[in-house]
């Protein structure tokens, strides 16, 4: 980030926040203003005035246990709130068993947005390289302009759609990862 940037966390526990300054340079190192917010990310934007992001990142999906609420309509409601109309919402979507790619597809396109994902899927087959995870990050955007940037569009893949994926508005039916 650059000076005049502006970054906003939203975190839930206080011991990640802990780790997060004691062990790691990013937040003390940035020249960006940052902010952090402490509580759940979606009721924390939920109780505020339209932020007007740029780029509005959830990443809370990797665990066991993953926090469903974050991706109903209801709470695709809030970060579309949140955004500027050509701003985009990235879904650190990686989870070996929940298929949230074409939940987070279905949502976007009942709010008249584009969703594709860039996965990452590592080579290596041994060394170092053999532990790396596969990752998806689905890019959530109205900017076809973004979308069709060579750097994202000669990476990213469409999102399958699976009918027995359905939102509610607040509770999702998830799909079981194949």
């Amino acid at each position: 980030m650059k000076p005049g940037d502006a970054l906003t966390f939203y975190e839930i526990s206080p011991r990640v926040v802990d780790i997060a300054r004691r062990e790691f340079t990013f937040l003390a190192d940035t020249p960006a203003k940052t902010e952090l917010v402490m509580g759940d990310g979606r009721l924390s934007l939920e109780r505020e005035p339209p932020r007007r992001y740029d780029l509005l990142g959830v990443d809370a999906f990797s665990g066991d246990s993953i926090p469903m609420h974050l991706v109903t309509r209801e709470a695709m409601a809030i970060y579309v709130r949140h955004v500027k109309p050509d701003g985009v919402i990235v879904f650190q979507a990686t989870n070996r068993f929940v298929d949230l790619l074409p939940v987070v597809k279905r949502l976007a396109a009942e709010l008249g947005m584009e969703a594709v994902n860039i996965g990452d899927v590592p080579d290596g087959e041994e060394g170092p390289e053999y532990w790396y995870s596969s990752t998806d990050q689905i890019i959530v955007t109205r900017n076809r302009k973004l979308l069709g940037w060579p750097t994202i569009d000669d990476v990213s893949e469409p999102i399958e759609d699976r009918r027995d994926c359905r939102p509610s508005p607040t509770r999702t039916t998830t799909c079981c990862a194949s």
